[in-house]
């Protein structure tokens, strides 16, 4: 084939790709379209040469790719995506659109739990949009986004900060009525859910959700997000059938839309068997718990710290069901993390808790062995 040729082959596919690279993850069909071309989209990808380019139409398909990789929950691939774009939008002189693309780069960064290169990002991100007088809805979107970094780093001032800026930008534009409002009441809500006022976050949760059903349909997965966010203040009222409820809503979206392979997914999973266990129904607790562990060690990692929290919850479930043997499986493993990471406060906790496990099992040496690392763990903390 001519190198003509296969320019004209690589510009017909190149344009074919681009419409099926949706700029809205919104549906089961549309995340299943992607899906389903994904592989020919990474093809056209690697043909394209971007080191050597500065096209804008290849930059925003790359940075499409990038959007629709997150969306299905394969982090990496959409960051190798996004740095492609950004030499491309640089060499253009092209700052503006740079805005946006760190603001991506930020949430996930955000998901993988690098806080501090999440924070950089954006940071970076706000400082572009204010510069170029974005439109006020693509500030709100990155003011909030930085919100709920803020409330991951436990910064509840920071966060609050962040979204009273969102708030009051969206009153100012006359967009209190717009979906993406309804995502900064649920930021809010969720910092006077980390300040334990309960009501006033349910509260701005159903306004969020009336805000929402007023623009999507029923699967739209912000309504999953709402539903989520309702059920995680009545849990903590201990409304925990309420909160059931609202958790299996929120799951049913998220599975449709995005499939079970997925962090969100995964996430309310956990918080299912969460509920389960303050019901007291320890064996579908441990059937969704598995769910959502198998699912955070393909998307997240290992040792990504939801993945390690969701050892955790397993090595309680099985300590209520008495099987002490895979308890303590799971509680070797955060045991293993937390040493790498010289915990020593977390050690000597875990380190008990094996020790009681194995005095259950009639194991004697072995819950000497770790009384001893619990006391010694207990000595390097003070």
């Amino acid at each position: 084939m001519s190198n003509s040729m296969r320019q004209d082959w690589q510009q017909i596919c190149f344009e074919a790709m681009l419409e099926y690279i949706p700029e809205d993850f919104t549906t089961a069909e549309i995340t299943e379209r992607f899906r389903s071309v994904a592989e020919h989209i990474d093809v056209i990808g690697s043909y394209l040469q971007a080191d050597t380019t500065t096209n804008d139409s290849i930059a925003k398909y790359y940075s499409m790719a990038g959007i629709g990789h997150k969306e299905i929950s394969n982090y990496e691939t959409a960051l190798d995506y996004y740095f492609i774009f950004v030499p491309i939008r640089k060499r253009n002189n092209n700052e503006e659109a740079l805005g946006l693309v760190y603001n991506n780069i930020a949430v996930i960064y955000t998901i993988k739990a690098m806080y501090k290169s999440a924070l950089e990002y954006s940071h970076k991100s706000i400082e572009i949009s204010e510069k170029f007088h974005v439109p006020q809805i693509e500030l709100i979107i990155s003011y909030n986004n930085l919100t709920s970094l803020y409330l991951q780093c436990t910064s509840y001032n920071k966060a609050l900060e962040w979204n009273a800026k969102a708030l009051k930008t969206a009153e100012e534009s006359e967009l209190a009525d717009n979906p993406i409002i309804a995502d900064v009441h649920i930021m809010r809500a969720a910092i006077h859910y980390a300040n334990e006022q309960f009501d006033e976050a349910l509260t701005l949760d159903f306004k969020a959700l009336n805000i929402l059903k007023r623009h999507y349909p029923e699967e739209h997965t912000d309504i999953g997000a709402a539903y989520n966010s309702i059920a995680r203040e009545n849990f903590s009222l201990k409304h925990y059938d309420t909160a059931l409820e609202y958790y299996l809503m929120a799951h049913k979206i998220y599975k449709t839309v995005y499939g079970e392979d997925d962090s969100d997914t995964a996430e309310v999973c956990g918080s299912i068997a969460k509920t389960y266990m303050a019901l007291e129904n320890y064996n579908c607790a441990l059937e969704w718990c598995l769910k959502a562990l198998k699912t955070q060690r393909k998307v997240l990692g290992n040792e990504n710290p939801e993945t390690i929290l969701r050892h955790s919850f397993l090595s309680e479930i099985y300590e209520r069901l008495e099987l002490y043997d895979d308890a303590i499986d799971h509680l070797l493993i955060i045991l293993d993390y937390y040493a790498k990471v010289e915990e020593v406060k977390i050690i000597q906790i875990i380190s008990e808790r094996i020790a009681d496990d194995y005095e259950l099992l009639n194991n004697p040496s072995e819950a000497d062995k770790y009384r001893k690392m619990a006391l010694e763990a207990g000595e390097r903390n003070e």
